[in-house]
């Protein structure tokens, strides 16, 4: 009784913004269960699709409205005629299923994929801006190939990756992406690879990027991040000894900067403080962490006192050795401040402060998200 009601009583407009205002995905699931029209609906209506690998590969075809699609492998079981795997094949099916996908993640220990395979997916989802990759299910080949396929590719994601390397960043270099993530890639967060997208097309393009885990950048890598010339969130995990004050100062000549983080900054000091919060002048938020490298003072971290655009101030580590008198000066020194994150593992002593400093000191932890910065949490 119930599903005729629906067939005859609602249009798919009607049930489509029922289910818009449902936030319940057990509810809206349950729903399904029951009524073939609502199964249709909520399948044309569905945007986002995350699911293992090996999940059936007739289920794209059931959601041809998608826009993201998220695959994790769990399992390395053979492969079955019908179940989807990150393959040459795979890939064709997904161009074929989802013209309107935006978003791609793949993560997977066991697959490659290849050429042919990520150029049918550039050519045939012609919306995708932003892709993931997991693992080492990407080398050099397949990335040129998608980047001469995928011409509205505006974000690249790559994690655990040492298949890619400098080669793949002639390509990244040319491209016109607006993000850049490269975490523990070892052969192609180098100098040479930050000279191609310093030198490209991406230098009028990019405006984040983070490089977690670049033990190949020194400071003439730093160097050419100055030719970025609309760069505004930069992040710096794990360098190398080969990144000091020089590659600091560096960075604080980039006058587009509105949002930095550094962390274990090997070689940077007071120096590399003290340049950033005298010449970035838009900089609106700062993350530092040093808890087993760099030398960070209290005075440097002050020098920041007068700032015009800064608002939100992060710092954490043993290194950066500050003291509650500090602590206040630059808080009452900075009027743009908004909110200055002290690690809750120290003990301050803040009874004596002012009222205006009480409200702008906050309590984090740095392995938990940042709410100010846009930086990814993406896994």
């Amino acid at each position: 009784m119930g599903r005729g009601f629906t067939y005859s009583m609602l249009s798919d407009d009607l049930v489509a913004q029922i289910l818009n205002k449902i936030s319940e995905s057990e509810d809206i699931r349950s729903f399904s269960e029951v009524c073939k029209q609502w199964l249709r609906v909520q399948r044309l209506n569905q945007t986002s699709l995350r699911v293992d690998v090996g999940f059936p590969q007739i289920l794209l075809t059931r959601f041809p409205n998608l826009q993201e699609l998220r695959v994790w492998e769990v399992t390395k079981e053979k492969p079955s005629k019908e179940a989807w795997y990150p393959t040459e094949t795979g890939l064709e099916i997904v161009a074929k299923s989802c013209p309107n996908l935006e978003t791609l993640l793949v993560s997977s220990e066991y697959s490659v994929l290849g050429s042919k395979g990520l150029r049918a997916l550039g050519n045939g989802c012609p919306k995708l801006s932003t892709v993931m990759f997991d693992e080492m299910v990407v080398g050099n080949e397949g990335l040129v190939a998608l980047f001469q396929a995928a011409h509205n590719l505006k974000g690249l994601h790559l994690s655990s990756n040492e298949l890619v390397s400098d080669y793949a960043c002639r390509a990244i270099g040319s491209s016109c992406i607006t993000t850049l993530e490269l975490k523990d890639c070892p052969y192609v967060t180098t100098d040479v690879g930050l000279r191609f997208v310093a030198n490209g097309t991406t230098s009028g393009t990019l405006k984040k990027l983070i490089l977690d885990g670049c033990q190949g950048i020194t400071d003439n890598g730093i160097e050419y991040l100055v030719k970025m010339r609309c760069l505004e969130h930069l992040e710096l995990t794990n360098l190398s000894e080969g990144v000091t004050d020089v590659g600091g100062v560096a960075i604080s000549t980039i006058q587009t900067l509105k949002e930095l983080k550094l962390s274990e900054a090997l070689g940077m000091s007071d120096r590399t403080v003290v340049a950033l919060a005298e010449n970035c002048h838009n900089l609106e938020a700062f993350a530092l962490c040093l808890w087993f490298h760099g030398d960070v003072s209290g005075a440097s971290i002050c020098a920041f006192s007068g700032h015009k655009c800064l608002k939100h101030l992060a710092l954490f580590g043993d290194n950066i050795h500050m003291s509650d008198v500090e602590v206040e000066r630059i808080v009452l020194g900075c009027p743009s401040l908004e909110s200055l994150v002290l690690d809750d593992s120290v003990v301050w002593n803040f009874g004596s402060m002012q009222d205006r400093a009480r409200r702008v000191i906050k309590f984090g932890s740095y392995d938990r998200p940042l709410p100010h910065f846009t930086g990814t949490t993406w896994w």
